[in-house]
């Protein structure tokens, strides 16, 4: 693989966003700061304090600089250790490109899941070849979309997986994929083993065979341990878990499976009602219950037990965890479709997020450039310029869309820009009490032992 700079600085409407490809993370920063990481690539940074006459702009700047120079951001004569992109047109008004995009590998699967949200399997359709992947993959890292998640189906199935991957790596993107991991032998654990993937994510649904088994089909909760066996001896994976009804007593059992089985990380996700789901509602959590179920999970982190799992809070494939302490790049009021993220299908359909379905796809790459798409096309201007109601204003009332997922206002209420349903109490009750209306998704990542390789990040 070409030999990258660590650190990729990417010049946005607000100032810019730094994609650290060590930790396959985005961090932003205004135009004050980004004109000063523009100077540290020409210059050092003594040649910088030197030429600051005004003694706190110079205070602040040697502060500036020995913090991220502790993150890694600069080299031992202090520059800069990244690349820019100069050649970008900056929108006055959304991101240069997406900062991350699913990608549809295959539309078929060797599995039939009850919340499956790629919808019935297998799917006829005509999809894209190694030479447009490889064009798409290009496109996406002259847009500093480097964020790629390689989805399915089951993406084991398309016999030229690895070559897809190997493409992303090429053009400096960090791919993840997510398996049901049914289809590992010994030779794709190695083949695995030999790539640096943001994340492998492998899908159970439950703790017990009983549980998973119920979604996922009978048998399943046997034969993916016995894979799992054969994986860890080659590489780093993550367990990937549902929130459902079926599986709400089994979570803090769940984060304990994932160290036993000797996963790096278990990830917690609520179900979404699309695709096969949509069908089956009832396996849907209410939002008390999945807040409850992460609490639980939160409490396996007590640093007072003896023996306290790693916890973390992220987003998958998000610039910020959204705490308040965090960094906001575009507030979406709690969704990224189309500001954050886009989905692309297995034929190159482009969505704002696949979870909307086909009435939402905006063109497709095999006509139109992904950079066409994302900054003109009618389907991703009209998202990004839906109005919305503050309910802080509206005495806990909102008449539009203030946080959580479009595509389930889209299924629960019949409109993107509907109040989510599944949220409508929280909403109105942090209007009420006059706090700040936050997007309720917590991603939970459970670390059980870290292994001091990589990153933490998700496909999402």
């Amino acid at each position: 693989m070409p030999e990258r700079a660590p650190l990729v600085l990417i010049p946005q409407f607000f100032g810019s966003l730094v994609f650290d490809r060590r930790t396959s993370r985005y961090l932003p920063f205004d135009a004050e700061a980004t004109d000063v990481l523009r100077r540290l690539r020409a210059h050092p940074i003594d040649r910088l304090l030197a030429e600051t006459d005004d003694a706190d702009r110079r205070g602040r700047l040697q502060r500036f600089f020995e913090h991220f120079y502790d993150l890694g951001f600069f080299t031992v004569d202090g520059r800069f250790a990244g690349a820019v992109h100069d050649d970008l047109d900056v929108p006055p008004d959304h991101l240069t490109g997406p900062l991350a995009v699913h990608l549809e590998v295959i539309a078929s699967c060797n599995l039939g899941c009850t919340h499956c949200f790629a919808g019935d399997l297998p799917r006829r359709e005509k999809r894209l070849n190694l030479e447009e992947i490889d064009r798409l993959f290009a496109e996406m890292a002259r847009l500093g979309a480097f964020r790629l998640g390689l989805t399915g189906g089951e993406p084991l199935l398309r016999k030229d997986i690895f070559q897809i991957v190997d493409l992303a790596l090429e053009h400096g993107l960090a791919p993840c994929i997510t398996t049901n991991g049914l289809l590992i032998t010994e030779e794709i654990a190695k083949e695995f083993g030999k790539r640096e993937l943001v994340w492998l994510n492998v899908s159970l649904e439950g703790a017990t065979a009983e549980t998973n088994d119920r979604v996922r089909g009978p048998g399943t909760f046997a034969k993916v341990l016995d894979r799992l066996a054969v994986l860890r001896k080659h590489a780093r994976f993550t367990l990937a878990f549902t929130i459902m009804r079926t599986n709400l007593d089994e979570i803090d059992a769940c984060a304990e499976l994932a160290h036993e089985v000797g996963a790096d990380t278990a990830v917690f996700r609520p179900l979404y009602p699309v695709g096969v789901a949509e069908r089956n509602q009832e396996l849907m959590p209410s939002f008390a219950d999945y807040t409850e179920a992460l609490n639980g999970l939160s409490r396996l982190g007590d640093q007072s037990l003896d023996d306290p799992l790693d916890l973390r809070h992220i987003d998958p494939f998000s610039p910020h965890s959204r705490q308040e302490t965090q960094s906001v790049i575009h507030q979406n009021y709690g969704c990224g479709a189309g500001n954050l993220v886009c989905s692309i299908s297995v034929s190159g359909d482009v969505n704002p997020c696949s979870f909307l379905g086909p009435d939402f796809v905006a063109a497709n790459v095999r006509e139109t450039s992904l950079a066409e798409i994302w900054h003109h096309s009618a389907g991703f201007q009209a998202i990004r310029a839906l109005p919305h109601t503050d309910p802080a204003s509206g005495h806990g009332q909102t008449a539009t869309f203030a946080g959580g997922c479009r595509a389930r206002s889209l299924v629960l209420a019949g409109s993107v820009n509907a109040p989510d349903p599944w949220i409508a109490e929280q909403v109105q009750a942090e209007a009420r009490s006059g706090s700040a209306v936050r997007n309720p998704l917590v991603i939970l990542d459970v670390s059980a032992r870290p292994r001091g390789r990589g990153c933490h990040g998700s496909c999402g």
